[in-house]
């Protein structure tokens, strides 16, 4: 699962222009849910890493995968926003990733 999560971010990536600066979140309606979606997977990520370290867990796949799920819901809202002919909004002027 992780391997097409993988493949689908490339996928996506090539298609659109990968803003080098920090964005401002939410643009358009579409754009700030995946944003909330992100930052819901990303809140599960930080305890499954946290559960993992009170109690090994079997199967050892759940962190990465949560972690190019928050990548690819990233990129969705970008997507979003560039196929509503918006662009995203640098959070600094000037300040880059």
């Amino acid at each position: 699962m992780v391997a097409t999560l993988d493949r689908i971010l490339a996928e996506v990536e090539s298609s659109i222009q990968i803003p080098r600066e920090f964005v401002v979140p939410g643009e358009t309606r579409l754009s700030a849910a995946l944003e909330m979606a992100r930052t819901v997977v990303r809140r599960a990520e930080r305890r499954a890493v946290s559960v993992m370290r009170a109690e090994p867990i079997p199967d050892d796949r759940l962190v990465p995968y949560l972690n190019r799920l928050a990548d690819l819901l990233w990129i969705f809202a970008r997507a979003a926003e560039r196929g509503e002919s918006r662009n995203y909004t640098p959070a600094s002027p000037g300040r880059s990733r």
